[in-house]
């Protein structure tokens, strides 16, 4: 039996690591009544697939792509700066049809920056250190990128399908925001040679726009200010697809 497992394993290590970082999350969920844990079920699933198939080697490869940060500076830049692109166009889009801006947007941005640490800590350090640390460099090398960030798009969604589903009336433009962020941060993330740390950094970045701007908005406003959220997303994508093909769709080498 445990040579089978370890077969199967070795033999299907990326689908391995899906099944437990949903089993990891999902049953943590549903236990504990709650995500106190959730964002944990990716960076476990990685480090035991990774020991596990790789031994030492697998785990010191995970290690050093969560922390690849020799990266050109102009990418550090783009992982801050496009999240807070992105969440600015919502609420001045969701301002446009009526509702306040949060009263700290006038000039507290200080608090935002004190914030990311705290939302890289919070969930983007353990989940994308298995998303992108992991998973994305085991992605069939075969298909193009773009078709890779699409699958990995979806199962992010399906994972984070508990998370939508408590957040009531957001939680279709919730899912459609969790696969189309897929493509953004997976943007950077192949721009800095793929590096895990940037994804960390740009989705710590974006978390940390909604705990700073976002949960002020009640009802309708935050079910359009999160519909804005989605669109300003589609745009986003829809801008580096276009201006960027050769990313998405040339030949690479995913190794």
């Amino acid at each position: 039996m445990a040579n089978a497992l370890s077969a199967f394993i070795s033999r299907y290590p990326l689908v391995t690591f899906f099944v437990l970082a949903y089993a990891i999350s999902w049953g943590s969920y549903f236990v504990l009544s709650g995500p106190f844990i959730f964002p944990f079920g990716s960076i476990l699933a990685a480090v035991i697939v990774a020991a596990a198939t790789q031994g030492v080697a697998g785990l010191k490869d995970l290690l050093g792509r969560v922390f690849h940060w020799r990266v050109a500076p102009i990418w550090y830049l783009a992982a801050l700066a496009v999240p807070v692109a992105i969440a600015c166009g919502a609420l001045y889009l969701n301002a446009a049809r009526g509702a306040a801006l949060p009263p700290m947007f006038a000039g507290a941005w200080w608090e935002a920056l004190l914030i990311l640490p705290i939302a890289i800590i919070d969930a983007p350090l353990w989940e994308d250190s298995g998303w992108r640390g992991f998973a994305m460099p085991r992605f069939p090398a075969k298909r193009s990128r773009f078709l890779n960030t699409l699958v990995l798009g979806v199962l992010l969604a399906g994972w984070h399908l508990p998370l939508a589903l408590s957040a009531g009336p957001i939680a279709v433009p919730y899912v459609l925001t969790t696969i189309l962020s897929a493509f953004v941060t997976n943007w950077i993330y192949y721009k800095s040679g793929e590096s895990a740390l940037l994804a960390i950094l740009y989705h710590g970045a974006a978390n940390a726009m909604g705990a700073a701007f976002f949960r002020s908005y009640t009802g309708e406003d935050q079910f359009c200010l999160f519909w804005f959220l989605a669109v300003t997303n589609f745009t986003a994508v829809m801008v580096i697809v276009l201006a960027d093909r050769k990313t998405w769709f040339g030949d690479v080498d995913q190794s």
